[in-house]
């Protein structure tokens, strides 16, 4: 069984998660969660030290978080294989309506990984604006890296990336190459922010259906 792993966004929430994971079982996938020592204060704007606590924890895997969950795995998972957004609140550095926040670009995350992006379409314009932008970082860093006049032509409307394996075969005459998925922005309907509504765990489920 394929595994989930997701990053809380704040103490307990392995117990108020239950409901969720539930759902993630039931949908074909084992879920777990990222063990963060917390600060003192949460949120703690301010400081970084869970965003590595985070990386240590997630490297290649499939790494899912909602509201401030998603912020940590943004900015923390910068090794995995695939992230699943929901919701990202919107404390980075550039969101200077918020008198606490982060100093730390939104663009301090790896454009490298492929992401599902999603945004409840009934939560406010703030939550909308960081969402786009987060999903637009990572739609930049969608792009062919390997190219060979010897590789077939792609289409332009390819949602696939074609990347070099780091070690390719010296007994081949092209580098070994890896696909992944191009990210996906969606708008859920009908939902503020709310993880638990049954449009967004469908969501969710498209989303792990597609890996």
């Amino acid at each position: 069984m394929p595994l989930l792993t997701i990053v809380p966004p704040m103490p307990g929430a392995e117990r108020r998660f239950k409901p969720f994971v539930d759902f993630v079982r039931a949908s074909g996938w084992e879920a777990e969660f990222v063990r963060l020592e917390w600060p003192g204060r949460v949120p703690a704007f301010g400081s970084t030290e869970l965003f590595p606590q985070v990386d240590a924890q997630t490297a290649g895997k499939v790494v899912m978080g909602f509201s401030l969950g998603a912020l940590y795995a943004h900015l923390g998972a910068l090794r995995a294989r695939h992230l699943i957004l929901g919701s990202i609140s919107p404390f980075f550095l550039e969101d200077d309506d918020e008198p606490e926040r982060w100093m730390v670009s939104y663009r301090a995350g790896n454009a490298d990984t492929p992401a599902d992006i999603l945004v409840g379409a009934e939560e406010d314009a703030q939550m909308h604006r960081r969402a786009t932008a987060i999903y637009d970082f990572y739609l930049a860093g969608h792009r062919p890296r390997a190219t060979d006049p010897r590789l077939p032509p792609r289409s332009p409307d390819s949602d696939l990336r074609l990347l070099p394996d780091a070690s390719p075969s010296t007994h081949h005459p092209l580098p070994t190459t890896r696909y992944f998925p191009s990210p996906t922005y969606t708008v859920v309907p009908g939902v503020e922010h709310e993880l638990w509504h049954p449009n967004y765990l469908q969501a969710i489920k498209t989303a792990l259906d597609r890996l």
